[in-house]
């Protein structure tokens, strides 16, 4: 997914539980070691001019050469990965061709490509599609970031009443949970969830994950029979199912929520979890890297620098100072070598904090500008509103039309127009024709036949402020 968290790792946050390890208090560690950050820099550089033929052509590297400088390195983009990724992977196993086939086949979402590798993909919106390849070593990476250093406020007074409350099982000893999201494809946090429980089977039957384009009566209804102690989703739906729970059309006591997928304003952040008496657990990842930073209770963003190299950038991808907001930031995966990302562009804006966070946390703090775009909120036949999640409304059009930028504006309470960039299409009739025939369907779905659609000449134009792209707008409610 674009922006900020591009694709989350919730679920082996709510699989691999252990009451004595929730306990712990995760937040109180030092940063890293600068010799231990340059050592594994210095061993992924090696690693990737020994294996990756496009690092050493685009390094410059040659048999002899000095090891260059770190901000020597030109930075990379998704668009140049993905032009090379035969020459970009270290495994020549590998092939973008391979790849592709193993990702037309959704039956095998979660499966292990070549036995021994995740693949995930992120739409983002520059248009093109990104494939990403995690070895083993990455992963293992992920789940002792996400076992070691998530918040674990919700474990230290809730969870002995509810265990003993039966409200977790017959023992107490095994919670269920809820995962929210895109199903459909192979997102990280989907194929990560079905991975683990295929690794997990004891924690994974405790596990249930919910289509986030299903109408909001059946995800309701699942959840409620569910009844899951842990949920995970995007913040705008989390804040749908807020007011199915105050409605009284939901009725869960869950120990903690998990957000992801967009931003997460601390007004909302605040009403969802006074609505559901649970806190609200937020972090900071992507399928580029899984586990970038992990959120502290004081609503900062505490980079894993041990394995993350992040550079906050201008425009020109020059180095900006704390207190100001970047434009992008390179983003250095220390742990994953079969695909090495040295210093890649993220197009996310954060801003550094220059002191130490009041947690105690000493790891370098940020706070990020998250994803803009706008919850729908449509009129039905009877008058009666409905929303929906834009993440949903996104997952429909890039999954069903195969589109990968547009924009979908709300013009009134009943109709909504679609911008594409038909640019590269040798079809665009073809490709608008598509893309409102899903929209159609998912509207239908939703209960709204009714609602009116149309095709915008205009192409989809980025934000002047952010430079990004709001793939859905709500102009006129």
């Amino acid at each position: 997914m674009a922006a900020l968290v591009h694709d989350e790792p919730w679920v082996d946050w709510m699989q691999s539980w252990s009451p004595a390890g929730w306990l712990g208090m995760a937040n109180r560690v030092p940063a890293a070691s600068a010799d231990l950050v340059r050592r594994r820099q210095r061993d992924l550089l090696e690693h990737a001019h020994a294996r990756s033929q496009f690092y050493r052509r685009h390094h410059g590297r040659h048999p002899g050469a000095l090891m260059p400088a770190w901000q020597d390195l030109p930075p990379v983009d998704k668009t140049t990965l993905m032009a090379n990724f035969d020459q970009w992977v270290t495994d020549p196993a590998i092939t973008r061709a391979g790849v592709e086939a193993f990702l037309a086949d959704r039956s095998r979402i979660g499966e292990d490509f070549l036995r021994r590798y995740a693949i995930w993909t992120s739409s983002g919106t520059s248009g093109e599609p990104g494939i990403f390849v995690q070895d083993s070593g990455a992963l293992a990476v992920y789940s002792s970031l996400l076992e070691s250093r998530m918040d674990r406020r919700f474990a230290t007074q809730r969870w002995w009443p509810m265990a003993a409350s039966g409200a977790f099982g017959p023992w107490g000893l095994q919670p269920r949970s809820a995962l929210v999201a895109a199903l459909d494809g192979h997102y990280a946090s989907v194929s990560f969830w079905r991975r683990q429980c295929r690794f997990n089977p004891v924690s994974g039957s405790a596990s249930r994950a919910f289509s986030v384009t299903q109408p909001i009566e059946e995800i309701c209804a699942g959840l409620q029979e569910w009844r899951p102690a842990f949920l995970a989703s995007y913040p705008s739906m989390l804040a749908e199912l807020a007011r199915q729970q105050q409605a009284g059309r939901l009725r869960l006591t869950p120990l903690a929520l998990w957000a992801g997928g967009e931003g997460l304003p601390a007004s909302t952040r605040d009403w969802i979890e006074s609505v559901f008496g649970a806190p609200v657990i937020n972090d900071y990842g992507a399928s580029e890297c899984l586990s970038i930073a992990f959120e502290c209770p004081h609503g900062r963003m505490h980079l894993n620098d041990d394995w993350v190299v992040m550079e906050p950038v201008d425009a020109d991808d020059q180095p900006v100072e704390p207190g100001t907001p970047s434009k992008a930031v390179l983003l250095t995966n220390l742990a994953n070598r079969v695909q090495p990302l040295i210093r890649y562009r993220l197009g996310d804006s954060v801003t550094m904090h220059a002191d130490d966070c009041p947690c105690g946390n000493h790891r370098p703090s940020f706070t990020i500008e998250g994803r803009g775009d706008d919850t729908l909120r449509l009129r039905d036949a009877r008058s009666a509103e409905v929303r929906l999640s834009p993440l949903a409304v996104t997952t429909v059009l890039e999954e069903g039309a195969d589109l990968h930028r547009f924009q979908l504006l709300q013009t009134s309470a009943d109709a909504l127009s679609l911008r594409l960039d038909d640019s590269l299409s040798s079809d665009p009739a073809r490709l608008r024709e598509r893309a409102l025939t899903v929209l159609r369907d998912y509207l239908r779905r939703q209960g709204l036949p009714e609602i009116k659609l149309s095709v915008d000449a205009a192409p989809p134009s980025v934000d002047p402020a952010s430079g990004k792209l709001r793939q859905v707008i709500v102009m006129a409610d």
